[in-house]
C-alpha cells in the first residue's frame, strides 16, 4: 500500500523525473516538429558559466541538452551552436580555496585566444576591458543565446559590428561572434532571419538586463524599463510564433533565490564578521542609495566584491590612519551594497515584467509558460535532493550554481532542462525522454 507523500517529496519526484514503479512512456515526438529547434535567450541559453563561455560550458547549455533529448524522438533533429575551440574559450573563474570571510578565491583564467580588445577607462567601478573573441561559423546558429545580451538593445543597429568596439553599452562581443564581419543587423532582425525555417522555439530572457543593476549595487546605468522589457519580447516573440509556430516561453527566476543575493544578505555578512574574535563586536556599516550613513540590515546585501574587503585596513580620506572597511569611518561602498531602496526599486521591475510576460505567453500568444522560479529555482534556494544528491545554492558543493553566483553548472543546466522538457511533453503531448542530472559533472570547466 502505497501512502501519500508529503508536498516536498512530491517536488522532488517532478524534478528527478518518473518515480521507480512508473512505466516508461514510449518515445514520441507525436508528430510535433523538432528538426530544427532554435533557441532564444541570453546567458543563461549561451551556456555562460563560472564568469564565462568555453566549449565545455556551451555543451552543458540547457539549449544545447534540450535538443540532445529531441534527437531520441526524432532522428532529423539538429541543432548547432556558434562553439568556441576547444580550452578556456572567453577565459573562467576556478577555485583556488576559500578566504578569510568563508568566501570562494575564484581567479580567472585567461581567454584562451582575442582578437581585440578595448579599454574604458571609464567603467562605472573602474576600468574594465573589453574584448573580441574568434568568430564562429558564417552561418547563424539554432542557439542565439548571446551573454549580456538585454532585450533593451534588440532594436540596436551594429550591436555586433566590430566597428563599433569601443561604443560603450551598445556592443556585445558575443553577439559579435555570431556575425559575418561588418554586419549591422539588430538581434531581432537576427532573430527574424533564424527563425523563417525553425520548426520549434524556446524563449527565456530578461535577467540580463536585470543584472547589471544589482551586481553594480545599483551603481551602473539607468533603472531598466519594464515596459521596455515587455514591448521588446514581444517583438521577438511575435517572430518566433509567426505562422502559429510552436515554443515554450520561459520566466526568469527571482533575483533573491540566486547567490548573488541570498549568500550576501547584511546581516548574515555582519555575523560572519563577528565570528572572527577581532571583530566580535563590531557592526557593519554601509553607504546607502541616498547618500546616508547606516549599519546594515536585514534587507540589505553586501555583494561578493564588497565581503572580500570587509575587515580590509584601507586609508581614509581626511583620517590619518587607516580603517577597517565596513567600520563606521570607512562604510561599505554604494557600489559593494544593494541596500533595501535599490532592492525595491529593481524587484518592482522584475515584477512588473514578470506581468508584461503573464500577459504575452497567456493571453497575446497563447504559448506554454514556464516560471523557473517556482519550478525550480526556488526549490533550490530550500535545498532538495534527487535521487540521493542534494541541490543547494551554496558555492561549488551545492551542485547547482557556478563559480559566478549566477549561472548554472551543467548538473544545474539539466535540472532547468528537465523543466522545459515536462513542459513541452505536458502541453504536446509529446514522450520525450528527460536527462538523468546526476550523470552530468559538477562543473563544465577545470
Amino acid at each position: 500500500m502505497r501512502t501519500a507523500l508529503p508536498a516536498a517529496a512530491s517536488a522532488l519526484l517532478l524534478l528527478a523525473g518518473c518515480s521507480p514503479d512508473q512505466p516508461v512512456p514510449a518515445l514520441s515526438s507525436n508528430g510535433l516538429d523538432l528538426t530544427r529547434y532554435v533557441a532564444v535567450g541570453d546567458s543563461y541559453t549561451a551556456g555562460f558559466a563560472d564568469g564565462g563561455l568555453t566549449s565545455a560550458s556551451q555543451a552543458y547549455s540547457y539549449a544545447n541538452l534540450i535538443a540532445g533529448q529531441f534527437a531520441k524522438v526524432d532522428a532529423n533533429a539538429t541543432f548547432t551552436q556558434p562553439l568556441l575551440a576547444d580550452g578556456a574559450g572567453t577565459g573562467y573563474l576556478t577555485l583556488a580555496g576559500y578566504d578569510a570571510n568563508g568566501l570562494p578565491r575564484t581567479p580567472r583564467v585567461r581567454p584562451a585566444t582575442t582578437v581585440a580588445r578595448f579599454i574604458n577607462t571609464a567603467g562605472c567601478n573602474g576600468a574594465d576591458t573589453l574584448y573580441l573573441y574568434p568568430r564562429a561559423a558564417t552561418t547563424l546558429p539554432q542557439n542565439l543565446g548571446v551573454p549580456g545580451l538585454r532585450l533593451s538593445q534588440i532594436s540596436i543597429t551594429g550591436l555586433g559590428n566590430t566597428a563599433n568596439l569601443t561604443r560603450v553599452g551598445l556592443f556585445n562581443p558575443y553577439f559579435e561572434r555570431l556575425l559575418p564581419a561588418n554586419d549591422n543587423r539588430t538581434y531581432l532582425q537576427v532573430v527574424t532571419a533564424a527563425s523563417a525555417n525553425a520548426s520549434f522555439f524556446t524563449f527565456f530572457a530578461g535577467l540580463d538586463d536585470l543584472l547589471p543593476y544589482v551586481v553594480s549595487g545599483g551603481s551602473c546605468g539607468p533603472l531598466p524599463s519594464s515596459s521596455t522589457l515587455t514591448a521588446n519580447a514581444r517583438l521577438l516573440l511575435a517572430q518566433l510564433s509567426a505562422g502559429g509556430r510552436p515554443g515554450v516561453v520561459a520566466l526568469p527566476p527571482a533575483l533573491a533565490t540566486l547567490p548573488i543575493l541570498r549568500l550576501s544578505r547584511g546581516l548574515d555578512v555582519q555575523q560572519r564578521l563577528r565570528q572572527n574574535s577581532a571583530t566580535a563586536n563590531d557592526t557593519l556599516f554601509v553607504r546607502a542609495f541616498n547618500g546616508a550613513l547606516q549599519a546594515v540590515s536585514g534587507d540589505d546585501y553586501v555583494l561578493a566584491s564588497g565581503q572580500r574587503r570587509i575587515g580590509r585596513l584601507e586609508s581614509v580620506t581626511g583620517v590619518p590612519q587607516t580603517r577597517p572597511y565596513g567600520s563606521r569611518q570607512n562604510p561599505v561602498s554604494g557600489a559593494d551594497v544593494l541596500d533595501y531602496l535599490e532592492v525595491a526599486r529593481i524587484s518592482q521591475v522584475a515584477e512588473d515584467f514578470r506581468t508584461g510576460m503573464l500577459g504575452l505567453a497567456n493571453t497575446t500568444f497563447k504559448l506554454p509558460l514556464i516560471d523557473t522560479n517556482d519550478a525550480l529555482f526556488s526549490q533550490v534556494a530550500g535545498n532538495i535532493n534527487v535521487n540521493g544528491v542534494n541541490y543547494t545554492p551554496e558555492l561549488v558543493r551545492g551542485n547547482f550554481y557556478s563559480l559566478d553566483r549566477i549561472t548554472l553548472t551543467p548538473r544545474g543546466n539539466a535540472l532547468l532542462a528537465n523543466v522545459f522538457l515536462r513542459k513541452i511533453n505536458e502541453s504536446y503531448n509529446t514522450s520525450i525522454p528527460l536527462l538523468n542530472v546526476n550523470n552530468m559533472p559538477t562543473q563544465a570547466n577545470p
